[in-house]
């Protein structure tokens, strides 16, 4: 078998033992037993495994290197995430190496194994929406990884992970939207993007069910579209929910999963001849560089990213077990207006 194939967590695999134990015996810690030690070595010479990666500088504990694993990066939100962990990295003297993928979950390439191989001081994985069935294999890969480095988890965390995090409370923010837009008149509100998720009390579908229930509004299945969080997926969405209703069930008000799928209903609200915001408010989420810019200025959710990235940094270098809550607030502009008269 070619070496360069074979992973620590295959060398794990076949010897029946973690990743943190054959990174022990690869070490020469003298806490393994002879009869692990002996079967790492044999998976090792079976599978004919050759770690460069951890070979390289083992009297060295420590690198000074850094890594962050971030999705979709073609979305800005991202990218400032990652600005504010690069920067508060740099000031205290570390690099900071970026690791895109899509899921924890990838049969077709493991991620963790690459990272488990990885000299690194410290990870920060941002965790996004988890189907219920995902949820244990991304846990498990976790749990793997904490067990070579610290780990410090950012975004949509799950309160069951037992990690150091900051985590978004998105019920809480997504109750906040629709409270907002009730106090302007509106009555028929949808919420766009995202996937089905389960009832973690962190989750923007437990927020946008609750804000609905407190402004004794009904929750209308058809005002729920699920979708990905790109601007084109926005845009079909909106057009597909509006294709399936009645014009005087249209929503007055749409609440976009972010501020990509927001510019993506405002402009299949535009070619649909809907006037923003007379006749339809649009919010989204992050608050991106481009939402003042917009025609009309976007109102969004500011998440604060950049400080999301330079406190999980923190809390990986001074090794605090916190879990943290991102601060956010409302910011108002002229896409949403007093809901329109019947």
């Amino acid at each position: 078998m070619n070496s360069e194939n074979v992973t620590i967590y295959d060398i794990a695999s076949d010897a029946g033992v973690s990743i943190a134990t054959v990174s022990r015996v690869l070490r020469g810690e003298a806490s393994v037993s002879e009869a692990t030690r002996k079967k790492v070595l044999d998976a090792i010479e079976r599978r004919n495994y050759r770690p460069s990666s951890i070979a390289r500088g083992l009297s060295s504990r420590t690198t000074h290197s850094l890594g962050i694993v971030l999705p979709k990066l073609l979305n800005p939100h991202y990218a400032m995430i990652f600005t504010g962990a690069q920067e508060e990295a740099r000031k205290l003297g570390y690099t900071m190496s970026l690791f895109p993928w899509s899921s924890l979950d990838t049969r077709e390439y493991n991620p963790a194994a690459m990272l488990a191989e990885r000299r690194l001081d410290g990870l920060i994985v941002c965790v996004e929406y988890l189907p219920p069935d995902h949820d244990e294999r991304v846990l498990s890969a976790l749990q793997d990884l904490r067990q070579y480095m610290p780990v410090v988890l950012i975004g949509c965390v799950p309160p069951s992970y037992d990690f150091p995090s900051v985590s978004n409370n998105n019920a809480a923010m997504m109750e906040e939207i629709v409270r907002y837009l009730a106090s302007l008149g509106h009555e028929k509100i949808a919420f766009i993007g995202g996937v089905r998720e389960d009832h973690d009390p962190l989750r923007r579908d437990v927020g946008y069910e609750n804000g609905l229930r407190d402004a004794r509004l009904p929750y209308v299945s058809s005002y729920r579209v699920y979708c990905r969080g790109t601007a084109e997926d926005g845009a079909a969405a909106f057009t597909g929910m509006l294709s399936s209703l009645k014009r005087e069930y249209w929503p007055t008000a749409v609440i976009a999963l972010n501020d990509l799928v927001a510019m993506g209903c405002m402009a299949s609200a535009r070619d649909l001849g809907l006037a923003i915001p007379e006749q339809l408010s649009v919010i989204g989420c992050d608050n991106l560089f481009c939402t003042p810019y917009l025609v009309p200025p976007l109102t969004s959710i500011n998440t604060h990213q950049q400080r999301t990235g330079t406190r999980a940094v923190q809390l990986l270098i001074s090794g605090e077990n916190k879990k943290e809550t991102a601060d956010w607030e409302l910011v108002e502009r002229a896409s949403c207006a007093h809901a329109p008269k019947s």
